[in-house]
């Protein structure tokens, strides 16, 4: 299983860097060991996997990590990292709406930016389902699997992108109608409840990299 996660995780790891990404020294990217309380975790400039617990304490950015897996038992893979457009959200300062259908179904909201250092607050932000967050000048990206989060990473960049076109240009936002909406985070929490039960039976999620 952990050479099969390793696999995922290198494979993740590529798809994003085509990207752009996945490359600053500052970015970071795990995945999940199912059936282990730890996780594999990789940067740009040190692609060789390293194995933490979850359990892991510190300053380092598996830290940060290791907070997010203890606090979201779904979370198949998480990457961090800095954009144009995590840093363009993070100097607006607001909150980014649910614009496009897929955002709903498969990312939700993304909250106003948190304030670097703020675990706590990040974690109460996240707690409810949301697999993106500013904090500071990256976003966060949650996945159900090593898959998911290369899908959700390229569905964030899309959002953010229009919403600061569109805010620069103080054109009119549209939100996705309320009953859009709630349907979608209904399936979303639907799939992120199957997720927790594959990895605690000791497997990664299956059916659950498709776009929509």
């Amino acid at each position: 299983m952990t050479d099969d996660v390793i696999e995922h995780l290198r494979n993740s790891g590529a798809r994003l860097r085509a990207k752009a990404l996945f490359r600053d020294p500052g970015d970071s990217l795990s995945v999940r060991i199912p059936g282990r309380e730890g996780f594999l975790f990789m940067t740009p400039d040190r692609p060789d996997p390293t194995a933490f617990p979850f359990a892991t304490t510190g300053v380092e950015a598996s830290d940060l990590h290791a907070r997010i897996y203890r606090s979201r038992d779904d979370a198949g893979g998480v990457l961090i990292g800095q954009t144009q457009w995590s840093w363009a959200l993070a100097s607006i300062g607001a909150r980014v709406p649910t614009l496009f259908d897929e955002q709903a179904r498969h990312i939700g909201p993304a909250g106003k930016p948190i304030a670097a250092g703020r675990h706590s607050r990040l974690l109460r932000a996240l707690s409810d389902g949301r697999n993106v967050a500013i904090y500071g000048e990256r976003r966060i990206c949650i996945g159900t699997t090593p898959s998911r989060v290369v899908f959700n990473a390229e569905l964030f960049e899309k959002c953010a992108k229009a919403f600061v076109i569109t805010h620069a240009g103080e054109d009119r936002i549209r939100k996705l109608p309320l009953w859009v909406r709630y349907i979608a985070r209904a399936r979303l929490r639907r799939d992120q409840k199957r997720a927790a039960l594959s990895y605690a039976a000791g497997r990664i999620p299956e059916r659950m990299d498709a776009y929509f």
